[in-house]
């Protein structure tokens, strides 16, 4: 008897004990909560991916409850998301403590700590107008569509297609240029020579000897201008008065008198040419020829020719 008494006793014990600890573990986990101790809220969603009743509410960054349920709205009770134009298919009701007050302005949006197998969690962020009323049990909100980077995924990858297809088709013009390079290797090549063999002339026209050269070519170019100057003078003299009258280099006469040769090399414009009156005109040829002959001015010394140094 008193054996059956201590098992029952022990039966018992066992039973309010694991009573004890499914409430507190359900108290703990959020799946029962205090009569009173918090209020509802209602967020709408387009899309509630990742968010799970008991997933935790956060406000400011602080954890002030956990989602109650999770619940699909009927096609004909969906209502139009002002900001994306989406239609909202999910409401998610949550539970917030009593001591929070949150605004009318604030926002609701579903975050994720870090990029990985970390919980979503629904977090509520208190807008600029700290005198905003406070809302009620059972208030509705827009809930606003988080940046997921799995929505990356599609348009980078038809990014990659159409770079692929870019470089495909800039794949020819690739081939032209090498061998463009190609025909241009030589072509450098002889350029470089080029510049090389220019480097070797100038240097060799630097040198005390070339410039001698250089200075004696220039010499000798004055001189050649100088004669060339006095030659087409007279030739131009000579020119004139056979076109005038041709007979008068046998007979006399009136000639064209070409102008010193001091004058000549001194002027650098034309001189114009004037005729001498022959006091022998009658004379027979051989005076003439002998009364022609004067005595030739000396010319100036010829100007020194610019030197190189």
């Amino acid at each position: 008897m008193k054996e059956t008494s201590t098992n029952a006793t022990i039966a018992v014990t066992s039973i309010v004990a694991a009573l004890l600890m499914i409430l507190a573990l359900s108290f703990a986990i959020g799946k029962w909560s205090v009569g009173g101790s918090h209020y509802s809220l209602v967020v709408k969603f387009p899309n509630a991916a990742g968010i799970n009743p008991n997933s935790a509410v956060k406000f400011a960054g602080a954890k002030i409850g956990r989602v109650q349920a999770v619940r699909l709205i009927p096609r004909k009770d969906q209502t139009q998301d002002p900001v994306t134009r989406q239609f909202n298919c999910v409401d998610v009701v949550i539970e917030v403590d009593n001591e929070v007050e949150v605004g009318e302005d604030v926002s609701a949006t579903i975050k994720q700590d870090g990029i990985g197998l970390s919980a979503k969690y629904i977090l509520l962020t208190p807008g600029p107008n700290h005198d905003s009323k406070a809302l009620a049990d059972g208030a509705v909100l827009q809930g606003e569509m988080p940046f997921d980077m799995a929505d990356l995924a599609q348009p980078a990858g038809d990014v990659l297609t159409q770079a692929k297809s870019i470089l495909t088709s800039l794949q020819p013009a690739v081939m032209r240029l090498d061998k463009l390079s190609e025909k241009l290797d030589p072509m450098v090549t002889h350029a470089d020579h080029f510049l090389q063999d220019g480097d070797s002339v100038m240097a060799n026209l630097g040198s005390a000897e070339s410039k001698e050269r250089i200075n004696n070519l220039l010499a000798s170019l004055r001189v050649s201008s100088e004669n060339l100057k006095v030659v087409t003078s007279n030739a131009k003299a000579l020119t004139g008065t056979l076109a005038e009258k041709p007979w008068r280099v046998f007979w006399g006469g009136s000639t064209i008198k070409p102008p010193p040769e001091s004058q000549v090399l001194q002027s650098d414009q034309v001189i114009p040419l004037k005729p001498e009156v022959d006091v022998n005109a009658a004379s027979p040829p051989a005076a003439n020829a002998t009364s022609a002959k004067k005595k030739t001015p000396t010319p100036p010394p010829a100007k020194p020719a610019p030197q190189i140094n």
